[in-house]
């Protein structure tokens, strides 16, 4: 059986090519299979007839053939099903398993590289299309992910058992599972221009949660429960995204019948402080993952400056003044005091839940 791959003979009932590894399917032709004569031109000759199955070879193949069957002389068992096969071959000729360990591995190597590309592309357009229509993005950057997991799914290593030559270490082995491939993304607008990423988005997302964590979530938790007036308060703080790091989302996630307003305002005006120093385009202030308020940056810092200054009226009473809420109006109407302006924006951020009507009874 000649391989269509590498022209190469084989046995006739061999299951798989002994030297590319492809895998074989011994058909026997029958009468009916056999093809017909052709006539050829006007004066309607007979073609000659085809050589049949049992037709003398040509020399070449006779001597190929030779030295196939010397060069098997060097045999081994396979792994797998104990069978003899050629000591170089790929595949096992009677179980079609891959018995070579490197080609296993240069195939292997082959296959993630290729899965981990098509990671970062999905990865990457998630990240844009969130931009304009996050759903779209969810999912996208989800299928990113999931492509990630799927490339560290991936065994490099060949299936080991007690007749391999050698076995690799663990070390070697979460070695080359876990190795930090480089991909190249080019970029359509400019020629000749690459994005070049090392890892796989998997990897970029736990360190952007990470980065999430312990920049904002971290200071958030640690002002909950130093104060016990805070106790039974949710709150989740990230960047947009988690992937924008100039824009704040302060979200709150459920309060418990023992908090008031003035509690809700301080706990954020604490997180305030504890981010002044850094600079930020502009913090969301939502409930339950719905965006209400908006704050620019230069603002949002300048109150963390005046609460740790103590300068309770500006934080009170103008504060609620620097909102800019979903609809775009402006929170505060004309000649409403400052303390009606205050509890005017706490019943438009979580009030009118059902949850927290006692909240909205207690103002």
């Amino acid at each position: 059986m000649r391989c269509p791959e590498c022209k190469a003979l084989n046995e006739p009932a061999a299951a798989a090519c002994a030297s590319c590894g492809l895998l074989l399917l011994n058909v026997t032709p029958t009468a009916d299979d056999r093809a017909p004569a052709v006539l050829l031109n006007s004066a309607m000759t007979p073609a000659p007839a085809l050589p049949l199955a049992g037709a003398p070879r040509r020399r070449s193949e006779d001597l190929a053939v030779k030295r196939r069957r010397s060069s098997d002389l060097d045999t081994e068992q396979c792994r797998f099903c104990s069978g003899a096969i050629p000591a170089n071959t790929i595949r096992c000729k009677h179980c079609g398993e891959v018995v070579d360990e490197d080609f296993y591995r240069e195939r292997a190597q082959r296959t993630r590289s290729r899965i981990n590309y098509a990671s970062w592309v999905m990865y990457l357009f998630g990240l844009g299309a969130l931009l304009v229509f996050r759903p779209v993005g969810v999912l996208s950057i989800a299928a990113g992910l999931l492509l990630s997991i799927a490339y560290y799914a991936i065994p490099v290593e060949p299936p080991s058992s007690s007749k391999s030559k050698t076995k690799a270490s663990l070390g070697a082995i979460l070695k080359r599972q876990l190795k930090m491939e480089r991909v190249s993304i080019p970029l359509p607008a400019f020629r000749h221009k690459k994005l070049v990423f090392v890892g796989t988005p998997l990897i970029a997302a736990l360190i952007g949660y990470s980065a999430n964590f312990f920049l904002l979530q971290e200071p958030v938790n640690d002002i909950l429960h130093e104060n016990a007036a805070f106790r039974g308060m949710e709150v989740s703080a990230h960047y947009q995204y988690y992937v924008v790091p100039g824009v704040i989302v302060y979200d709150l996630q459920g309060l418990s019948f023992r908090q008031t307003p003035i509690d809700v305002h301080t706990a954020f005006l604490e997180f305030a402080k504890k981010v002044k120093e850094k600079r930020y385009s502009r913090v969301d202030l939502s409930y339950r993952g719905a965006r209400k308020f908006s704050i620019d940056g230069a603002s949002f810092a300048k109150l963390g400056t005046e609460y740790a200054k103590r300068n309770f009226d500006y934080v009170l009473y103008s504060f609620p003044g620097l909102l800019q809420p979903e609809d775009g109006t402006k929170p505060i109407p004309a000649g409403t005091s400052g303390r009606d302006s205050l509890l005017d924006f706490h019943r438009k951020w979580y009030g009118q839940d059902q949850l927290t009507k006692t909240v909205a009874n207690g103002l």
